[in-house]
């Protein structure tokens, strides 16, 4: 998707308003250039241009803290599912699989794109161009579809709890899936960015990525992207959510209705499992759904992030390829803090995990602790203490304990 892509260079008089055409030293005949100076001075001219100003060095500076704290926080959310095998769920495994896809596209697209969006020149040949913005497509591809299926994943769990059973193997399914379609999705464009010189002079200054096809089959191409990655999506997930909202708020719980029957019967199954005596309690049912409210709210935090970081460089799009968007500075400033958005949003999850989950949070922090313990050559068992503390026996936590020991 050409959610990144920058706009066509274009000189504006007032940066090279004291440069002047000397008569005298070149004729009109030999003008390689629209400036009529020479080969030297034009490409003096062009540095000039495209050396960052003052707003663009803030906007490097943005970048550069998406890209640390993108490049740790997402690191942090995988360590932590790794770590702790009570946080190995099936709504853990895709935030896990949205964390590599943004890990990754932070990693490799945000330095080479952020250098292009400021100096307006692709630096990095033929095939990175293609490699760079095809793993960015699909990596956009990726985050929405792994939205997309936990909306319905949750869905399925909570408004119709005996109709569909969630499984660890059906997630990793689904995973794989995800990144099929995704790479599917981006092909096209791949197969058709190739660099472009845009200059008169040899130089690779203000070389542009651009598609090689039809300007109508780009804007074919970017519309229907739009469709089935953001509208379609967002559609459906905002019809899972109010269905889930409306079940969880419901102010009958438990027993109200035939999901939290199902649900009653849950926890009632569980504690009987548990202590071979049929004991369904209501504050049990009812912690049940507290935890499934805090769950929901952050998974809702995170698709409305989602849609708000993404929204501007798309209907930047649709303006670009229905109306025709003229390029202004205010429209190449608007472009360029539209993409930092999406960029934005790579990093933007884990804060929203460590914020609203209890169980990141603490992950994070026991990654944090043990690095430092480690320092001061003491002994680290991450998330033994939390395994402790919500396991139901203490000979479970014993065991529990000597694997990770052993494991060490």
């Amino acid at each position: 998707m050409d959610v990144l892509q920058t706009d066509s260079p274009v000189f504006y008089e007032t940066r090279w308003e004291n440069w002047t055409y000397n008569s005298s030293n070149i004729s009109k005949s030999d003008c390689t250039n629209d400036y009529c100076v020479s080969d030297e001075d034009y490409i003096a001219m062009i540095e000039d241009y495209i050396f960052p100003s003052t707003y663009e060095w803030v906007l490097i500076s943005l970048h550069l803290t998406v890209f640390i704290v993108g490049l740790v926080g997402n690191a942090l959310v995988c360590v932590s599912v790794y770590r702790n095998h009570s946080m190995r769920t099936v709504t853990n495994y895709f935030i896990v699989n949205l964390a590599v896809a943004d890990f990754l596209v932070i990693l490799i697209c945000l330095p080479p794109t952020v250098l292009w969006d400021v100096t307006k020149t692709w630096f990095f040949g033929s095939i990175t161009c293609k490699l760079v913005l095809y793993l960015q497509n699909v990596s956009v591809g990726v985050s929405v579809l792994t939205l997309t299926f936990i909306s319905v994943d949750r869905w399925y769990a909570i408004c119709h709890p005996l109709s569909f059973k969630s499984t660890a193997s059906r997630a990793k399914t689904s995973i794989l899936l995800i990144w099929l379609i995704s790479g599917l999705i981006g092909l096209p464009e791949a197969i058709v960015l190739d660099t472009m010189r845009t200059l008169p002079v040899e130089t690779t200054y203000l070389t542009d990525c651009t598609h090689t096809w039809s300007e109508t089959s780009t804007r074919v191409y970017q519309l229907f992207l739009i469709l089935i990655l953001y509208v379609a999506p967002f559609t459906l997930m905002a019809f899972t959510y109010y269905q889930i909202t409306r079940v969880l708020w419901n102010k009958n719980i438990p027993g109200a209705s035939e999901t939290n029957h199902h649900l009653s019967r849950k926890c009632g199954n569980k504690i009987a499992g548990r202590t071979g005596a049929v004991r369904t309690t209501s504050s049990n049912c009812e912690g049940q759904i507290r935890s499934r409210r805090k769950a929901s709210k952050m998974l809702m935090a995170v698709v409305v992030m989602f849609s708000l970081c993404y929204l501007p460089v798309h209907l930047i799009n649709v303006l670009r390829y229905t109306v025709g968007l003229p390029q202004t500075p205010a429209t190449t400033v608007a472009s360029l803090i539209s993409h930092w958005l999406c960029y934005a949003n790579s990093a933007v999850n884990p804060v929203i995990y460590n914020i609203m989950n209890g169980k990141f949070r603490k992950e994070f922090k026991n990654t944090f602790t043990c690095q430092c313990l480690r320092k001061d050559k003491r002994p680290c068992v991450t998330g033994a203490s939390y395994l402790c503390k919500y396991t139901s026996t203490v000979s479970h936590c014993d065991k529990r304990m000597r694997e990770l020991a052993n494991f060490s």
